[in-house]
């Protein structure tokens, strides 16, 4: 199943940046680029691109920015 659930806790409201990139650091999708609200959040990435194109199977890295804090996870999407 190409679509995943990408969460994530904020101990309070804050601007939220959730992007999407391939293994050479090019941006693949932005998810999210606004303010969210404290507690937990969940976004779905749909295994498109940001002109809806389907991506290839492969290895991708989600990337949050929020406020000061910020984190880059991998992950494998398999069709």
């Amino acid at each position: 199943n190409p679509r995943t659930a990408i969460a994530f806790d904020l101990p309070e409201p804050s601007p939220v940046r959730l992007t999407i990139h391939d293994p050479s650091g090019r941006r693949v999708r932005a998810l999210v680029d606004d303010v969210r609200g404290a507690g937990r959040n969940t976004v779905l990435w749909d295994g498109r691109d940001d002109a809806g194109r389907i991506v290839a199977t492969g290895t991708y890295f989600a990337r949050i920015d929020a406020g000061d804090y910020q984190q880059a996870c991998k992950m494998v999407l398999m069709k």
